[in-house]
């Protein structure tokens, strides 16, 4: 009996002992995560179109040209609505380019050897002067002023570089001496004197039978519009994209010295307040023989006119019927006027046809 007393007595002694007191676990610490807040993107020198803005120092050594890149974009142009810009940099040091005046129907193709020195890039070619640029950043140029500054303006003066290379639109409107001899063509541009064959296309033959079928343009050089595009080779080769016509006594007009109105192929720029948009091609000649003919924006039209000093008297036109949905109001006032002018005059580069004294249409010599 005392035995089992002890014995329940060491039982409850160790149940007590493990009957802990409880315990509260601690509180957990509440990790805080930082908040990174993002820094705006800032880009080394940027010129911004700003008057106020200033250029800031950088260092310019991660901007390096390791491959064939395109930069594009419209710059201002006085005078014109813009410049649309594209410039191919390839990485074995050469350069093309693509200047095209907006809505005055001209387009410069310009090659030559780029040369980076510090963040200025300079385009150096015999053809043509080529305004120099400073990188931005890798994906932005922006032009130099004559002082070799960036041009700090609320205009856009930029080109931004594209994701992927863009071969050159080389295709323009072109003005030139067109002459074949043993069933080779070659046209020399009025615009640069450069001379090139034309390549034997579809677009081709049409002009090729044209002017061997007459027995007045046959192996002649005469004037030829058209539009072409040079091919990507060294060769100079043309390629004939539109044939527009040929244009018999005509001439390449002298650009410094203007002394006469005939044999020049004349551009339509304005008729009486009216600007003529330039992609309708308005143009005419008055040739040696008292005949004028031309395209009038969707038609060709031919007349007799006379001239004594400065009186002008042009006869009624004869024109194709076409109906040109876009240029017919152009055509229209022009081919009205044209016939009202009784008076003519060259004013520097312009010529200008008047009646009762006032300017009723004014053109200059096409060059494309």
């Amino acid at each position: 009996m005392k035995h089992s007393i002890i014995v329940s007595a060491v039982l409850l002694a160790l149940a007590g002992c493990s009957q802990l007191p409880q315990q509260t676990p601690a509180p957990m610490k509440k990790v805080i995560e930082p908040v990174v807040v993002p820094e705006p993107d800032l880009v080394e020198n940027e010129v911004l179109n700003d008057n106020i803005a200033q250029a800031q120092a950088t260092d310019f050594g991660h901007i390096f040209i390791d491959r064939d890149m395109s930069f594009t974009g419209t710059l201002p142009c006085e005078g014109c609505p813009g410049i649309k810009y594209h410039v191919n940099l390839f990485q074995d040091g050469k350069f093309e380019a693509r200047q095209e005046f907006i809505d005055q129907h001209e387009v410069n193709l310009v090659k030559g050897t780029w040369l980076l020195e510090g963040r200025v890039i300079h385009l150096m070619s015999q053809q043509a002067k080529i305004p120099s640029f400073q990188f931005v950043s890798n994906n932005k140029v922006v032009l130099l002023d004559e002082a070799g500054k960036p041009v700090v303006s609320k205009d856009n003066y930029e080109l931004v570089r594209s994701n992927d290379f863009i071969k050159l639109d080389t295709s323009m409107q072109m003005l030139g001496m067109y002459q074949v001899i043993d069933n080779n063509a070659v046209f020399t541009s009025c615009s640069n004197g450069e001379k090139s064959s034309v390549a034997m296309t579809q677009h081709h033959i049409p002009m090729l039978r044209n002017y061997q079928t007459d027995k007045n343009l046959n192996g002649k050089a005469v004037i030829a519009t058209m539009v072409a595009r040079q091919s990507p080779k060294e060769d100079k080769m043309l390629f004939v994209e539109k044939f527009e016509q040929f244009w018999p006594g005509a001439t390449c007009p002298d650009k410094l010295n203007l002394t006469k109105v005939q044999g020049i192929v004349w551009r339509v720029e304005r008729v009486k307040f009216i600007q003529v948009p330039q992609h309708y091609n308005l143009r005419m000649l008055f040739n040696d023989n008292a005949k004028l003919y031309g395209f009038s924006g969707c038609n060709v039209f031919n007349a007799s006119y006379s001239q004594s000093s400065n009186l002008l008297k042009v006869n009624p036109l004869v024109s194709t019927r076409k109906y040109c949905a876009q240029s017919n109001y152009y055509e229209s006032n022009f081919t009205q006027h044209l016939q009202m002018a009784d008076r003519i005059e060259l004013n520097g580069n312009k010529l200008q046809l008047f009646h009762n004294n006032e300017v009723v249409v004014e053109m200059r010599p096409a060059l494309n």
